[in-house]
């Protein structure tokens, strides 16, 4: 029961930290503006390189549960936002720029892959430790 409570508390953190993280909208870092598209693929990269720490803090920090939990939400959103959000309701993109076209795509592949794993090595976790 304590392993799922932390399943479900990671998913919970890992939808607020990625709907902040991707829906952050008109934000100037250090009064700069991504005009260009090096300036948001920069972006775009600092962003997964936040998430990517982001993930790495909850493995050393939390439970393997409360991990799992967090890329299941992590991998959902992004694959889920992307399709109906961006792409169905187009009520926003990734960036506003031809690179959207190409990254969008991607994401919606590896947050079916990150989704599918963690679900996949949590019920593997949960049958081996039962």
């Amino acid at each position: 029961m304590k392993r799922k409570i932390g399943f479900f508390i990671g998913i919970f953190v890992g939808f607020l930290y990625t709907d902040w993280l991707f829906h952050t909208q008109h934000v100037h870092a250090f009064e700069m503006t991504a005009t260009t598209t090096v300036e948001r693929l920069g972006a775009l990269a600092f962003g997964g390189a936040g998430t990517i720490l982001f993930f790495i803090i909850c493995r050393k920090v939390f439970s393997l549960s409360f991990f799992h939990g967090v890329l299941a939400a992590s991998g959902f959103f992004a694959s889920f936002d992307i399709v109906v959000f961006h792409w169905f309701f187009r009520l926003h993109r990734l960036t506003y720029g031809p690179e959207a076209d190409i990254i969008e795509p991607i994401l919606v592949v590896a947050g079916i892959i990150l989704l599918v794993y963690a679900l996949r090595k949590e019920r593997s976790l949960t049958f081996h430790t039962e």
